[in-house]
């Protein structure tokens, strides 16, 4: 069976929810890419790649408003458009909850009602929050509650902080949001809020960025501040096997680059993405392909496409 982790659906309902609420980022032609497939439509594309079922999240476009009220709506509304996908349609999506952050009481109440009574697999955040990083202390309630009931989450870049305002050539999703997927998943690490929470199960996009190249480097560093006496670390030791406690997708159109994944965290940490709609065509078709030519076992390549997220998700086989 074959799951993809990392899917999007681009409901237009929601998109005219943000715009009616002065989300800028539903303008951007980045939101909704080649305009908004339906539902049918990308049954059509899974039956013709051979995917099993996809898990929808909502990518860049996260209920992040200033006014908790609007932050709510637009949460809840796209949980129920979800929610709808995953009731119909032949079993053939799952979804990732979204929620109101950085409204953490809001956020609190909105994952209760994804993960008790929408069957959600799991939630999904971006990279940063209104401009907030991960390890804000404000948010410590939010992955608490996550830590207790041992959740799935889902990190997604939001196009924002790692390159400049000005960008003629499209750096800001060329190159900067897999370093927002590295810098995320460095501060959950390094601000010790995995190890305080170890139960959530946090899945990284894009082979994590660029972690699978820089570990060495990664671990290099923390080992150079302790020798100076710097500020303690909440961690023993080096870094790098507290990310490979991490999940990773595999959302990367280069084959050095997964099997540097796979050398770098284990093809077990590894679960099929395809970033739909963004990869489409052939780019979609060589995401399922690369795992069959990297020289994987057939035991890891089947884990990969689709074994793990079963179990990792709780999902029954089809």
């Amino acid at each position: 069976m074959r799951v993809d982790v990392h899917a999007h659906y681009f409901a237009p309902e929601y998109v005219d929810c943000l715009r009616r609420l002065g989300d800028p980022r539903a303008e951007s032609p980045d939101a909704v890419p080649g305009g908004a497939p339906t539902l049918a439509r990308q049954i059509e594309v899974l039956d013709t790649v051979g995917i099993d079922l996809q898990v929808l999240s909502v990518s860049l476009l996260q209920p992040y408003l200033p006014r908790a009220a609007d932050a709510v709506e637009a949460a809840r509304l796209s949980n129920d458009i979800y929610a709808d996908a995953t009731r119909g349609h032949g079993g053939r999506f799952a979804a990732f909850g979204c929620v109101p952050l950085p409204h953490v009481d809001a956020a609190l109440a909105e994952a209760e009602r994804c993960l008790d009574m929408l069957g959600m697999r799991g939630i999904t955040i971006g990279c940063s929050v209104a401009g907030r990083p991960l390890d804000d202390a404000a948010f410590a309630p939010f992955f608490a509650e996550l830590d207790r009931r041992a959740a799935v989450l889902f990190l997604h870049p939001v196009g924002q902080g790692l390159v400049p305002e000005r960008d003629p050539h499209g750096l800001a999703w060329m190159v900067g949001a897999p370093f927002e997927d590295t810098v995320a998943a460095l501060q959950l690490v390094m601000s010790g809020l995995t190890t305080r929470y170890p139960n959530i199960k946090v899945i990284v996009p894009h082979l994590g960025g660029t972690l699978p190249f820089l570990l060495g480097r990664i671990d290099g560093t923390v080992g150079r501040r302790r020798a100076r006496g710097g500020p303690p670390l909440p961690f023993e030791g080096d870094a790098s096997p507290l990310l490979r406690r991490l999940w990773y997708d595999t959302v990367n159109a280069h084959h050095a680059a997964l099997r540097c994944a796979c050398e770098s965290f284990g093809a077990d940490r590894l679960l099929l993405g395809t970033d739909f709609p963004y990869m489409q065509g052939a780019q979609l078709q060589y995401l399922l392909d690369v795992p069959h030519e990297i020289g994987l076992t057939a035991a890891e390549t089947a884990a990969l496409l689709g074994g793990t997220a079963q179990a990792l998700l709780d999902i029954a086989p089809r």
